[in-house]
């Protein structure tokens, strides 16, 4: 009584319609960001409303906006690197 295994079921199928990869999740944005972003549309409208602050002062003012988002995210991320320890 010999009798055969069934056949292995056939390997997925993959086309455009499925991805093989899913894609990941957009990850929310961090209250660091909100803030940078709030205080460089304020520095904008401070630019464009008025006449004593020039294009210059507010390129200035996102050089130092922008170096000091990216200090508190290192600062974030040393602390979560800490925390795990």
């Amino acid at each position: 009584m010999s009798s055969t295994p069934p056949p292995p079921p056939p390997p997925p199928a993959q086309s455009y319609e499925r991805q093989y990869y899913p894609m990941p999740a957009m990850p929310a944005p961090t209250g660091e960001l909100v803030v940078f972003l709030v205080a460089w549309l304020v520095a904008l409208v401070v630019t464009v409303a008025a006449d004593s602050v020039d294009w210059p002062a507010f390129l200035t003012a996102t050089i130092v906006l922008a170096a000091a988002y990216i200090i508190s995210r290192g600062i974030a991320k040393a602390g979560k690197v800490y925390e795990s320890r």
